[in-house]
C-alpha cells in the first residue's frame, strides 16, 4: 500500500531537501574559496621566500665584486712593474709582454678574458693587441670616468661571447685619472642564480636601464644571449630587487605552469571533497553518530599532520620542539622549588640525544631514494621498539633524528647511546642484499640547570655531532665533556645568555681611559669601555663576553647600549669636557640603519658632534668597507672623527689606509708594548708615524706600559699615548645606579 504523506511532512521533507541543497550549495562555495586561498597562501609563501632569496643573490653578487675588485688592486701591486711598462709603451708594446701580464693575471685571478689600460680620456692604450671596444664597453668606461668610480655595470655581448668589466684606478705614478680595465666571464654570475634557486621559482638577472632586457637567466642553459619580454609579461615577476652600482636588478617570477596547476588541483580536490560532502551531509540527518565521528576522523588526520613525519610516523620538528620547550620549562620549575637542586640537575633533568646518519646520501645517490626511505622507515621501527615508551622521538630532517628521555640517568647518557649507535648500524633492508655501511654520529647533551632554552640545545648538539663526525663518524660525543671545542662552545653560550641577561636586567658598566696628549696639546680624551657584571655581581672584562656577543648576534644591541649611556653620561656632566672614543664592531657599521639611530640620539642627548670619535678596527673595516665608508662618510660630515683601531695587525694596513677617511691612526700595542727591548717594532712604528705624517692623520700608540716607551714615542713624534702608565681604566657609569 503506497504510503501518503500529510502537508506537515511533505513540508518538512521539502524543507529538509532545500536546508541539504543550500548547505550543499554553501559547502561547494566554502571549498571553492578554501581552495583558492590555501592556493593564494601558498603562493605568498613562495614569493615571501623570493626576498631572501634576492638578499643571499645580491650579498653574494657584491661580495663577489669586492673581492674581485680587491684582486685587481692587489694585482697592480704586484705587476707594477709590468703594468707601468706596457702604459709608457703604449702603442710600442708587443703581443708577448701583453700576454705575459694577462697570464699572470689569469692565473691570480678565475674567469679572466682580457685586460686594458685606459686613459683619462677613456682611450685604450693596447688597442693595437685587445682590439677596439664594444660600442657598450665604451658607453661604460666614458661614464665611469665621468662619474670617478664605476656604478653602472652590465653585461656586454658580442656575437660569440658574453662578459662584464670592471674598472680600477690604475695604479701606476703616471696613472692620474686612468683605469685598468679587466673583462671577465659571467660563469659565477650564473651559478650563483642556479645556486640560490628555488623549487618553482624563475631567476633572472634583467637590465634596470632597459625593461624587459634578460641578462641572465636559470631557465636555459644557453646564457649567451640576452633576451626581450614583453611588458605584460614583465608584470608576471613576483619580485624585482635592484643591484647597487650596476644597471642589473634581480626578479624572480613563479613558474608560469606553478598557479594555474595549483588552482586546478586545488579546484579539482575542492569539487571532489564537496561531492563527497554532500552525500556526508545528506546521510547526516539518518545518521547522526556516524557524521560526527568521520568528522572527528578527519580532525585527527589533520592534527596527525601538522605533528608528525609522514615517512616515518615519528614526530616532526615542531612537535619536537613543543615537548623539548616544555620539559625544560617543568624541569626549570622544578630545580627552582627544589632543595637539593644539583642532584635534579645531575640525575632526572633528561637527555637529548642528536643522530645524524654519517654517509646517508651514497644510498639515496648510488642505489636509490626508495632503498633510503626504507632504510629510515627501517630506523623509526628500531628506535621505537628499543627505546622506554616515554621517550619522544622525531625526524628532524633528512637523515637527521632527535630523541628526548626524560627519565635517563647522567651516568648511563654515553653507554645508551652506543647502543642506539650499534643499533643503527646493524640495520639491514630486507629486499636489499648488500651491506649499507650506514653508520650514525650521535650527539648527547643532559638537560642540566645551564640549559636556558631549545636554540641552546639545538647549537650545542650541533657541535657534539660536528665534532663526532670530524673525528671519523660512528661515534657518540656527549656535549658535557672536556672536549676543548665543546667546552669552549658551552662558555660562549653561557657568555651570551649572561650578555642577553644583563642588557635586560642593567648589568652593564662603563669604564674610561685617559688618552695622553704626547705633544703637550690642550685637552682630554678618554675611550670608553664596558665591563659587566655576572648574576653574583663579580666584575666580568669585556674578553669573556664581546667575542661572544659578537659570534652569536648581540655585539649590535651592547654597541647602541654604549652608544646611548655615554650620550646619557656626558649630557648629565655639563663640567665634563672631554672628548670620547667609543668602539663599534663590524656587526654595527655594516648596518645602514645605525647613522639614522646615532644621529637620533645626538639630537635627543643634545651633545656635540666633535666630542665624539668612533674607532673601528682594521679588520671589520676591511671586511665590511662598502658599509664602513658610508658610515664613515656621513659621520664625519655630521662633526665627529673617526679613528683606526689596532692598525698594522692585518695584511695589507698600508693600501687600504688610503681608502679609509680615518682621522686617527691606533697602532697595535702589539708593536708598541716592547719596542723598548724590540728594536724591530721600533722601526715598524717610525714607519706608521711616517705613513700617517704624510695622509695627514694622527698617531695614537696602545700600551704604554713605563717611562721608557713613553720617551722613545714622543722621540718619533707621535701624537698620543694610552696605557696603564698613562691611566688605569676607571669606572664611569654603572647602569644599576639609575
Amino acid at each position: 500500500m503506497k504510503k501518503s504523506y500529510t502537508q506537515q511532512e511533505i513540508k518538512a521533507l521539502s524543507t529538509s531537501k532545500r536546508v541539504v541543497i543550500l548547505t550543499s550549495f554553501l559547502i561547494l562555495l566554502l571549498l571553492v574559496s578554501q581552495s583558492f586561498s590555501a592556493s593564494s597562501i601558498h603562493q605568498s609563501y613562495q614569493e615571501s621566500l623570493m626576498d631572501s632569496v634576492t638578499d643571499r643573490i645580491l650579498s653574494d653578487y657584491q661580495e663577489y665584486f669586492t673581492q674581485l675588485r680587491l684582486e685587481i688592486d692587489l694585482f697592480q701591486q704586484k705587476q707594477l712593474n709590468a703594468i707601468d711598462k706596457l702604459e709608457k709603451k703604449s702603442g710600442q708594446a708587443s703581443q708577448q709582454e701583453y700576454m705575459q701580464v694577462l697570464t699572470s693575471l689569469r692565473n691570480d685571478i678565475d674567469n679572466t678574458r682580457l685586460f686594458a689600460l685606459i686613459d683619462s680620456k677613456g682611450q685604450g692604450s693596447l688597442k693595437h693587441i685587445t682590439g677596439n671596444f664594444l660600442p657598450d664597453c665604451e658607453s661604460e668606461i666614458a661614464t665611469t670616468i665621468a662619474d670617478g668610480v664605476q656604478k653602472k655595470l652590465f653585461l656586454h655581448r658580442s656575437k660569440s661571447s658574453i662578459h662584464f668589466d670592471l674598472l680600477q684606478p690604475l695604479a701606476t705614478n703616471s696613472g692620474q685619472g686612468a683605469f685598468f680595465f679587466v673583462a671577465f666571464n659571467p660563469d659565477i654570475l650564473i651559478n650563483v642564480l642556479k645556486k640560490y634557486q628555488l623549487p618553482h621559482q624563475q631567476l633572472f638577472l634583467m637590465r634596470a636601464d632597459s625593461p624587459g632586457e634578460i641578462e641572465l637567466t636559470t631557465e636555459t642553459d644557453d646564457s649567451k644571449y640576452s633576451e626581450l619580454i614583453s611588458g605584460g609579461e614583465l608584470k608576471s615577476f613576483n619580485f624585482v630587487k635592484a643591484i647597487p652600482n650596476t644597471r642589473w636588478q634581480l626578479a624572480i617570477r613563479l613558474s608560469p605552469q606553478y598557479s594555474s596547476n595549483l588552482y586546478r588541483q586545488g579546484l579539482i580536490k575542492a569539487v571532489l571533497i564537496w561531492l563527497l560532502l554532500t552525500l556526508f551531509i545528506y546521510a547526516f540527518f539518518r545518521q547522526q553518530k556516524h557524521s560526527l565521528r568521520k568528522q572527528l576522523q578527519v580532525e585527527q588526520a589533520l592534527a596527525y599532520v601538522d605533528n608528525y613525519d609522514q615517512l616515518t610516523g615519528l614526530a616532526n620538528r615542531v612537535n619536537f620542539d613543543r615537548q623539548l620547550f616544555e620539559h625544560i620549562e617543568a624541569n626549570r620549575i622544578l630545580t627552582h622549588n627544589s632543595i637539593n637542586a644539583n642532584t635534579i640537575a645531575m640525575n632526572k633533568s633528561g637527555v637529548v640525544m642528536h643522530i645524524d646518519l654519517d654517509k646517508f646520501q651514497v644510498i639515496n645517490n648510488s642505489v636509490s631514494y626508495a632503498v633510503g626511505d626504507k632504510f629510515l622507515h627501517q630506523i623509526s621501527i628500531s628506535l621505537r621498539e628499543f627505546l622506554p615508551d616515554n621517550a619522544i622521538i622525531s625526524r628532524l630532517g633528512n637523515d637527521e633524528f632527535a630523541i628526548l628521555l626524560p627519565e635517563l640517568l647522567f651516568s648511563e647518557a654515553k653507554s645508551f647511546a652506543h647502543q642506539i649507535r650499534l643499533l643503527i648500524q646493524k640495520i639491514r633492508i630486507v629486499d636489499y642484499q648488500q651491506d649499507t655501511g650506514i653508520t650514525a654520529s650521535i650527539g648527547v647533551i643532559i638537560l642540566d640547570h645551564s640549559i636556558f632554552d631549545a636554540q641552546q640545545v639545538y647549537s650545542s648538539l650541533g657541535q657534539a655531532v660536528n665534532l663526532a663526525k670530524e673525528k671519523g663518524g660512528n661515534r657518540v660525543q656527549v656535549y658535557q665533556s672536556d672536549d676543548e671545542q665543546l667546552v669552549l662552545h658551552a662558555k660562549e653560550m653561557e657568555a651570551v645568555h649572561d650578555v642577553a641577561e644583563a642588557l635586560k636586567e642593567n648589568r652593564l658598566l662603563l669604564y674610561r681611559q685617559a688618552i695622553k696628549s704626547l705633544s703637550q696639546q690642550q685637552g682630554s680624551h678618554y675611550e670608553v669601555l664596558i665591563r659587566m657584571k655576572n648574576s653574583q655581581g663579580a666584575l666580568v672584562p669585556p674578553i669573556h663576553f664581546i667575542p661572544a656577543a659578537e659570534k652569536y648576534g648581540l655585539i649590535r644591541q651592547v654597541d647602541q647600549w654604549v652608544i646611548e649611556h655615554t650620550f646619557k653620561m656626558l649630557a648629565s656632566s655639563p663640567d665634563d669636557t672631554s672628548s670620547y672614543s667609543i668602539n663599534l664592531s663590524g656587526v654595527t657599521i655594516a648596518d645602514r640603519d645605525i647613522y639614522d639611530q646615532v644621529i637620533s640620539l645626538f639630537e635627543q642627548y643634545q651633545i656635540s658632534a666633535e666630542r665624539i670619535c668612533f674607532e673601528i678596527t682594521e679588520t671589520s673595516a676591511i671586511s665590511h668597507l662598502e658599509s664602513a665608508l658610508y658610515f664613515i662618510n656621513k659621520m664625519k660630515a655630521f662633526g665627529c672623527q673617526f679613528s683606526l683601531d689596532d692598525f698594522g695587525s692585518g695584511l695589507s694596513s698600508f693600501s687600504y689606509l688610503q681608502k679609509l677617511p680615518v682621522d686617527i691612526i691606533k697602532i697595535d700595542g702589539a708593536f708598541v708594548q716592547d719596542m723598548d727591548t724590540n728594536p724591530i717594532n721600533r722601526v715598524f712604528v717610525e714607519n706608521i708615524k711616517r705613513t700617517a705624517e704624510a695622509m695627514n692623520k694622527k698617531t695614537i700608540a696602545e700600551f704604554v706600559e713605563n717611562s721608557a716607551i713613553e720617551t722613545m714615542l714622543r722621540e718619533i713624534g707621535i701624537d698620543y699615548g694610552q696605557g696603564y702608565h698613562i691611566h688605569k681604566p676607571e669606572p664611569w657609569y654603572e647602569a644599576s645606579q639609575e
